[in-house]
């Protein structure tokens, strides 16, 4: 269906009625009467749309504040518009969006036509190949990045933003000026969820993805968020995804590129005094003794804890030399114990990540948790590298009270 390409009064006028014969004098009082027919239905309508509610995809709406996001303004000039925009939007389970939407990315596209997220096209990335293809299409031309400024070999690493923009720069200049000499760092690195819950989800995405050498991963709200900005009608459906409307369609298409994992070789912490291996960020966890590549994705973005099981031992004995090995736990199941994921991780990776507010900051051997609950009012968090060193700061308030569930 084509969308209304016009909502002037006349372009929905029957072309025959506004070009009747000068010389006929029905034909001159026919302008006339289309005019007052169409104030009659045009008024008509509109009392109509304020006193009804029209059903689209986003759900029922009032017509006095809006027709599927269509301003009230516009239902006073042409009602028969409005509704032409209300069918348009039902039949494509779209939402008019205030950022010049197209809705044709390839992402887009893709949910379209399977209903699914569309997997990014490197699922799993490196540090190394990502600074080569920004090298690649010429930083030097990013607007943030002057003659003058100065790049020091460190990494900061980022916990769970959530929309939480000012204490975002907050962090990252107090990083700069106590760890980094006011330096820029080398790289940027977040643990994902950069939105929702959060005042300003669509600044942070625009401010990280505009940044030169700043990466980010995929975490479940950035999912979230991108199952509404592709049209998801039940997640449209909720106040907590109204500001997916602001994202434009570079947004969209950059969220759905992003990994699910980025690996830092050892070789990028450039420092004598580093004596571990890789560094891999996720947002959530991982299953031990499982190859990143055979990692379930859903698992990454959502694990905070893991049930131990014993491979060729029904009986659960873990005397008999069974080998052990471990399954996202699952709180229906009563009779097992939940471990915390980082505590059963042995390397050979240090795995910094995310998600786990609950539990706050995470310090294990092998796995470092950076989620310290900013949203909910407590701190942002971000480890510097190599020095392992920990910079924080306060929450400006509470955006979101938190939810204390496993």
């Amino acid at each position: 269906m084509k969308r209304p390409s016009s909502n002037r009064l006349r372009d929905f006028v029957p072309h025959k009625l506004t070009t009747a014969p000068a010389n006929n004098t029905i034909g001159k009082a026919l302008p006339l009467l289309t005019g007052v027919l169409l104030l009659g239905t045009t008024c008509c309508g509109y009392v109509f749309l304020k006193s009804q509610r029209l059903t689209a995809a986003s759900g029922q709406v009032e017509g006095t504040n809006a027709v599927t996001g269509i301003r009230p303004a516009y239902l006073t000039v042409l009602a028969s518009s409005a509704l032409q925009e209300a069918s348009y939007v039902a039949q494509t389970n779209r939402q008019p969006s205030r950022s010049g939407r197209t809705f044709s990315t390839e992402a887009d596209t893709y949910y379209q036509k399977f209903k699914t997220l569309p997997i990014p096209p490197v699922v799993h990335d490196n540090l190394d190949r990502m600074l080569a293809e920004e090298s690649r299409r010429g930083v030097e031309n990013f607007r943030n990045i002057s003659e003058n400024s100065k790049r020091s070999n460190k990494i900061l690493i980022i916990g769970d933003v959530h929309g939480c923009l000012d204490e975002l720069k907050a962090l990252v200049a107090k990083a700069s000026k106590d760890h980094n000499g006011g330096e820029q760092f080398a790289s940027v690195v977040f643990v994902g969820d950069l939105c929702n819950k959060g005042p300003y989800s669509s600044q942070v995405v625009r401010l990280v993805r505009e940044q030169p050498y700043w990466y980010t991963i995929r975490g479940n709200h950035d999912n979230a968020a991108l199952e509404a900005a592709l049209g998801d009608t039940d997640r449209l459906g909720r106040e907590q995804y109204s500001w997916v409307k602001e994202l434009s369609d570079e947004d969209v298409e950059w969220i759905a590129n992003l990994p699910y994992s980025i690996r830092i070789p050892m070789n990028k912490i450039k420092s004598p005094s580093w004596s571990g291996g890789d560094v891999l960020v996720v947002h959530a966890g991982l299953i031990p003794n499982v190859d990143i590549d055979e990692q379930n994705v859903k698992t990454m973005v959502t694990v905070r804890a893991l049930t131990s099981i014993y491979k060729n031992d029904t009986t659960g004995d873990s005397s008999n030399n069974a080998s052990l090995s471990y399954e996202h736990y699952n709180p229906s199941q009563t009779d097992t114990t939940p471990i915390p994921w980082a505590k059963a991780w042995t390397g050979p990776e240090l795995v910094i990540f995310g998600h786990d507010a609950k539990r706050g900051t995470q310090i294990e051997t092998h796995a470092i948790g950076l989620d310290s609950g900013c949203v909910y009012g407590n701190k942002l968090t971000g480890i510097v590298l190599p020095e392992m060193e920990f910079v924080s700061v306060d929450a400006a308030i509470v955006y979101c009270p938190i939810k204390h569930k496993d």
